[in-house]
């Protein structure tokens, strides 16, 4: 971390293991680099996160001191974001309802009283989309099967991917290009966790996410993003 960017003592350290975090009060915002994502879940409901670290560093938080605030506007309504310490990985989240359709701007806000405000982080959503296969009912053998994905709303510029979670499998992902409305996971690419798990059957969960960036307030550090994601996700069952 850049010595210039933080008074002297100012780091505390949270759990002692990984994480630090800094009062903001102690760091001007050209030190800050932002993480702001707005994930809207096919509900209707939108989570707009925003999480400070201290330079580049992905351990050291900013914990936003008193006068200091993150601000969330969405087409027309504004929410002051509220904040979540888990194990000490700061961040603050706001959530809104009904504005998660293509193009629905969003703007992160970084209030400050003393130094710099970073007013204007800006990001539109992208297009929303529907998995159509498979449903909740599918089962495929990890082994023998290849799994058919389709979901609607194809031919958009934004990046889009894929994962795949669950108890018994390796974690699992890739990207999806081109957006053509389907992909298809080979079979034997969702693979056991372990050889005890080889013959295990568990419930994974499918993800796809497609991811819009924006622009991010040029009084942050470099290297910050403004993102809005429409993710959708299905579980089915995973047999050996």
């Amino acid at each position: 971390m850049r010595a210039s960017s933080i008074a002297p003592g100012a780091v505390v350290f949270v759990l002692a293991a990984a994480c630090t975090s800094i009062q903001s009060s102690n760091i001007k915002t050209a030190g800050m680099t932002p993480d702001l994502v707005v994930i809207g879940d096919g509900t209707g409901q939108t989570t707009a996160t925003a999480q400070f670290n201290v330079d580049n560093n992905p351990t050291d938080f900013v914990d936003l001191s008193s006068g200091d605030t993150v601000v969330a506007t969405a087409g027309t309504q504004t929410q002051t974001m509220s904040r979540s310490d888990v194990l000490g990985a700061i961040s603050y989240q706001a959530t809104f309802t009904g504005l998660d359709a293509e193009g629905t701007p969003y703007t992160f806000a970084l209030n400050r009283t003393s130094d710099v405000s970073a007013p204007s982080s800006t990001v539109t959503m992208p297009q929303p989309f529907t998995i159509t296969t498979p449903t909740s009912s599918a089962s495929f053998s990890r082994a023998m099967s290849a799994i058919a994905v389709a979901y609607t709303s194809s031919g958009q510029p934004d990046q889009l991917s894929w994962s795949a979670q669950g108890n018994c499998i390796n974690g699992t992902d890739g990207t999806i290009s081109p957006d053509n409305g389907s992909f298809t996971i080979p079979k034997g690419a969702i693979g056991p966790t372990d050889s005890s798990q080889a013959s295990s059957t568990c419930q994974v969960t499918l993800s796809i996410t497609r991811v819009r960036h924006g622009t991010v307030d040029s009084h942050y550090a470099s290297g910050g993003i403004v993102a809005a994601e429409a993710l959708r996700t299905v579980t089915f069952t995973s047999t050996p």
